[in-house]
């Protein structure tokens, strides 16, 4: 896909082309409204319109954000998101609350960087300052909470950030020109498919519900596919068009059940027990493990003419790269994975679980399947882990990665940082990092070219057999070889 300029983002803007919904914004200098390019509202005239990379941009910049196409609802922007790795960073980071509490000055030392530097790229790379993105995403948060959930005003004010529902009312009526309650009162009650009063996966009436919706096209079938085979014994549970898993933010613990929607559009997210309370850090967990904001029309634009992926391509034109809930758990799983079955991997992991992990109150997970938590690295320190069936290296590998992941400041360190600590590691090669850069950090261009299925799906489409021939010819797939693994390891669909 073309570089966006102004002449492209108005061609999409006249067709309501859904392959640009979340890459850029229209604002009308009319009205003094920006609109996702798929809103429905008439398009205006050329000269009356302005394009801005991200929501957070347009709100700076004055305009109101269009209350017909609610772009907070829109897939997350490679401008709101970062495309800088420290700006990335930087989102990630505000968008968790550390301008609540803290400067920018404080951001800018966490960052290793200097507060005039982080306030240049993030400017360069976003259009807004960090200040400006924390406020529009107060505001874009609320709303989408308020029409995607079903918490309270007074909930989705202090979730959001606000501090108090005062300051939320206000806040929202200069912004939108209504009250919150509005908002609630004009959406049209949502209608679900019936379930069984006995069905342990449909929400109960305490339940927070959060919608999201995933940039189409979107392949939710070969999702739940991928998990399916590699669902954790005890910590997940995948189900027709469902997923579940148990999870602990802090030291609260709750239940996540995710519904597909039928027609692909996202994901219902129903969380369970008093670790809802995060609802926003869930939110933004699910969007990376489901990889729900992946521009795959642009990606795969690279491979149209590739004799290997075309095919696979026309096949599954929504593929996605499945994420991981959690770095240590991912490492964990990858580090079981060496040199063995998927089936096999996922015994040994279920073992760990059954053996290690915190069991869950059985009226937060009855009748699902799922029992316990992954352990934390804390939890496994110092544990013996032979006795699950592992040879002594492979037993004394995984020791390492968990006395890494129970380092403090482990959760703060940078993707290379992390992916340098592994290699470091005795027991960890090439394929192991290749695939916790693919899954735990979600980096496009990892490509795991040892990897067996994918020589093999190479092989069947005329492609190198060799991991060095292969991995030569992926060089013209960068920087999204990650969606080129995940396509060639498609091709064995069905496949004993």
């Amino acid at each position: 896909m073309e570089q966006l300029n102004n002449d492209i983002c108005y061609q999409a803007l006249k067709t309501r082309d859904r392959r640009f919904d979340g890459r850029f914004y229209t604002a009308v200098l009319t009205t003094g409204i920006f609109c996702r390019p798929i809103c429905p509202a008439v398009t205006p005239k050329r000269a009356n319109v302005e394009f801005y990379p991200s929501a957070e941009a347009a709100i700076a910049h004055g305009f109101r954000p269009c209350l017909r196409c609610r772009p907070e609802a829109a897939p997350g922007s490679p401008a709101s998101a970062g495309v800088h790795a420290t700006v990335a960073r930087a989102v990630r980071l505000i968008d968790q609350g550390v301008l609540e509490t803290g400067s920018i000055a404080d951001l800018a030392e966490r960052l290793g960087v200097g507060d005039r530097h982080l306030r240049r790229i993030f400017k360069e790379h976003t259009g807004v300052t960090p200040q400006e993105h924390a406020k529009a995403r107060r505001l874009l948060r609320a709303r989408q909470l308020i029409v995607d959930s079903n918490l309270s005003m007074i909930e989705i004010a202090d979730i959001a950030g606000f501090g108090s529902l005062r300051r939320f009312n206000d806040a929202m009526k200069q912004a939108y020109g209504q009250a919150p309650t509005a908002f609630r009162r004009g959406v049209k009650p949502r209608t679900s498919s019936p379930v069984k009063d006995d069905d342990p996966f449909a929400p109960r009436n305490d339940d927070l519900v959060l919608r999201l919706r995933a940039r189409q096209p979107f392949d939710a079938e070969y999702l739940l596919a991928f998990f399916r085979a590699r669902a954790i014994p005890g910590l997940e549970a995948v189900r027709d068009r469902i997923y579940a898993r148990g999870f602990a933010m802090g030291d609260q613990v709750g239940l996540m059940i995710c519904h597909f929607s039928p027609d692909q559009s996202g994901v219902e997210v129903i969380l369970r027990g008093p670790a809802r309370e995060a609802v926003l850090e869930i939110g933004a967990r699910v969007r990376r493990l489901f990889d729900l904001d992946a521009d795959v029309p642009s990606i795969t634009a690279q491979f149209s003419d590739d004799a290997l992926l075309a095919p696979l391509i026309e096949k599954r034109p929504g593929l996605r790269v499945p994420g991981c809930w959690d770095r240590f758990e991912l490492a964990m799983r990858a580090v079981l994975g060496q040199q063995v079955s998927v089936a096999a991997a996922r015994t040994l992991a279920g073992r760990i679980v059954a053996r290690f992990g915190k069991a869950l109150p059985d009226d937060l997970v009855a009748r699902t399947g799922v029992t316990h938590l992954f352990p934390a690295p804390a939890q496994l320190a110092n544990q013996e882990l032979i006795s699950i069936g592992l040879t002594t290296r492979r037993a004394q590998t995984l020791a390492d990665v968990t006395d890494l992941f129970a380092d403090p400041g482990c959760d703060q360190k940078a993707g290379e940082t992390l992916i340098a600590d592994l290699t470091a590691i005795k027991g960890i090669g090439p394929w192991t990092l290749n695939y916790f850069g693919l899954r735990g950090l979600g980096d496009p261009d990892a490509f795991p070219a040892a990897d067996l299925g994918i020589l093999k799906a190479s092989s069947m489409g005329g492609g190198p057999d060799k991991a060095k021939a292969l991995d030569a010819l992926s060089e013209s797939w960068r920087p999204w070889r990650a969606y080129a693994a995940q396509y060639l390891w498609s091709a064995l669909e069905g496949e004993g």
